[in-house]
C-alpha cells in the first residue's frame, strides 16, 4: 500500500476565481453545524429537516438566505408560520455558503488533526 500525506503545501499562490457552494441538504447542514436553529439541538443528519424561514406558501425561496436546519418537533411546531408567529426565535439569520464559513470549517479540522495545524489561520 502506498501512504498518502495528510497535508500538500503549494510553494507559489495561485489565485483561485470566486466560487459558490452548491445550495444542498448537505451543505446547509454544514453550514448550521447539524444544529437545529430553533432548540439549539444538535442531531445526526438523518434526524434533521430543512425548514423555510419564510413559508414557500407565502412566496419563500428556496435560497441560503431562507433554509436552516430545524428538527422535526420545531418543523411541526413553526408549520406555515414565521417564525415569530409561532413565538420562536432563530439562533441566527441565515446566510450563504462563503470563504468565511469554509475557513471556519477548515480551522475546527485542524483542531482533530494536528498535521493540519500550521498550515491553517487561527
Amino acid at each position: 500500500a502506498m501512504r498518502l500525506p495528510s497535508v500538500i503545501r503549494l510553494l507559489e499562490y495561485r489565485r483561485i476565481p470566486h466560487q459558490t457552494r452548491a445550495l444542498s441538504r448537505k451543505n446547509i447542514l454544514l453550514r448550521d453545524r447539524n444544529t437545529c436553529q430553533y432548540c439549539a439541538e444538535v442531531l445526526p443528519s438523518s434526524e434533521l429537516t430543512l425548514d423555510h424561514v419564510v413559508p414557500r406558501s407565502r412566496g419563500g425561496a428556496s435560497a441560503w438566505e431562507n433554509l436552516v436546519a430545524c428538527c422535526h418537533s420545531c418543523n411541526r411546531r413553526k408549520g406555515n408560520q414565521l417564525p415569530a408567529e409561532a413565538g420562536m426565535k432563530l439562533m441566527r439569520e441565515p446566510r450563504a455558503f462563503n470563504l468565511h464559513t469554509s475557513r471556519h470549517i477548515m480551522r475546527l479540522m485542524g483542531r482533530s488533526d494536528d498535521k493540519w495545524r500550521k498550515y491553517l489561520f487561527y
